[in-house]
């Protein structure tokens, strides 16, 4: 691979991220031309003295501050990377050699540009980093790692995928699609009993798939934007399920997942808008559960994590009453969230032997007949203008949260996790943060494949 040669210089010093718990001011960090660049282990989000930690193991397990851990604070910059001291897990483990990934780094990476949509400026990788709550993020292009950089966590780190976890499960149910055991255009309550006689008759599995399932209850779609704190809300009220366990159950409910998704009413006919809600993706993952008669860690475990070389098992959060949490809750190092995505890349062959991903499920993920939901919902409207270059023509697919005209596919997590594969380009950017979901990491991502992909000038 020719190396992406920059047209400009570094930046020098700017100042840390405008979240106060990322630190104050930052030196210029030494870019390592020939691996990892390291965090300074002074600047470790783990850095903490023991009462420090206790405060916050003691500060997240008090029942009004549970549903706190969704959201970057000083608390979770530190939980997100040790979520096992908050949530019983299950371990996803890996096996065989350790697959290598050959460092070719290419220091100009730190340049590429992309539009901030904030204030209409051009920013820099080296910047952003700079000035971001970017955790660690890594660069993979044919089977060698060209970017890798660390800000506030080390490479052997577990850090908490958030929303990136649902393709773990969509992917799983995908694999029972084409073994003929899971039939996409029947409907959720086919599989589920417990909703049968509820408006989940109406929804194919196909659409909750899609996040197009045309219900109230989503999250950031219905008129009022607090559907994560609101106790009187469909996707709190669901949350506080013990089949979920992320909030507290303040009004006293004792309801059961089943009750709060058999209220559930219908807004539009599916596939109409794409609507953001982890609910689709816990249906999901109970059927993939309930047709393989394993739980999802193991069948992930076995269909992809332990076939891909990993450096360390990974593990998904469960709830009090035993669900795993595909829809938040996988914990990996940077580097083997960046394996998991080369599963849909031609290096899959590299690290496993065999292709992970089918061509028919590649093809399904690729399909573009419902383009048109796109940009109708919260979501894909942010994502247009991330991905302003590409707008009018990008979907949403199988819980991938956009897949481009050149088949790039991105899926997004709270707080800025993020994890973009361009299968054409053998490309896959992998990161963790801390921040908002919104200083566009998936912009950043983006530019950079498309950078280090141009053809050189003749």
């Amino acid at each position: 691979m020719k190396p992406f040669k920059a047209n400009k210089l570094a930046v020098t010093v700017a100042l840390c991220s405008a979240l106060t718990f990322s630190g104050a001011i930052a030196a210029k960090t030494m870019i390592n031309p020939d691996g990892p660049t390291l965090v300074n282990p002074s600047e470790l989000s783990t850095s903490l003295s023991v009462p420090k930690i206790l405060e916050i193991s003691s500060f997240f397990n008090q029942p009004e501050n549970k549903v706190k851990i969704q959201f970057p604070s000083a608390q979770t910059e530190f939980a997100w990377v040790n979520m096992s001291k908050f949530y019983p897990s299950v371990q996803v483990p890996r096996s065989g050699q350790v697959s290598e990934l050959p460092y070719a780094i290419d220091a100009g990476i730190n340049d590429v540009e992309y539009m901030n949509n904030r204030d209409g400026k051009m920013i820099s990788v080296d910047q952003h980093f700079e000035t971001k709550p970017i955790d660690a993020m890594v660069v993979v292009k044919d089977g060698q790692i060209v970017f890798e950089r660390y800000k506030t966590m080390r490479p052997e780190d577990k850090h908490l995928w958030m929303s990136v976890s649902k393709v773990t499960g969509s992917t799983m149910l995908a694999m029972l699609e084409q073994e003929g055991k899971v039939d996409t255009q029947k409907p959720v309550s086919h599989y589920l009993e417990e909703l049968k006689g509820s408006v989940w008759d109406t929804v194919k599995v196909e659409e909750a798939l899609d996040m197009a399932a045309g219900l109230n209850g989503t999250e950031h779609d219905e008129a009022i934007q607090d559907s994560r704190t609101n106790p009187d809300q469909i996707w709190y009220r669901w949350a506080a399920t013990d089949a979920i366990g992320m909030a507290p159950d303040v009004r006293g409910r004792n309801e059961s997942w089943s009750d709060v998704l058999g209220s559930m009413e219908r807004k539009t006919p599916g596939h109409r808008v794409f609507e953001y809600n982890s609910i689709n993706t816990f249906v999901i993952n109970r059927i993939v559960e309930r047709v393989a008669d394993k739980p999802l860690s193991e069948l992930f475990a076995e269909k992809v994590w332990s076939k891909l070389g990993m450096e360390h098992d990974a593990y998904y959060l469960v709830s009090p009453s035993g669900n795993t949490l595909g829809f938040m809750g996988v914990n990996s190092s940077l580097r083997d969230l960046a394996r998991f995505g080369m599963a849909f890349t031609p290096s899959a062959e590299q690290l496993a032997g065999e292709k992970i991903i089918p061509d028919a499920i590649m093809g399904k993920i690729h399909e573009r007949k419902y383009i048109e939901q796109y940009a109708k919902g919260f979501l894909g409207e942010k994502l247009t203008k991330s991905f302003a270059d590409d707008a009018g023509n990008i979907s949403n697919r199988y819980q991938w949260d956009a897949v481009t005209s050149e088949g790039d596919m991105y899926k997004a997590g709270v707080g800025g996790q993020g994890i973009y594969i361009s299968p054409a380009s053998n490309t896959v950017v992998a990161w963790f943060s801390t921040g908002d979901g919104n200083d566009q990491e998936e912009s950043m991502a983006r530019a950079i494949v498309k950078a280090i992909n141009e053809s050189p000038a003749p």
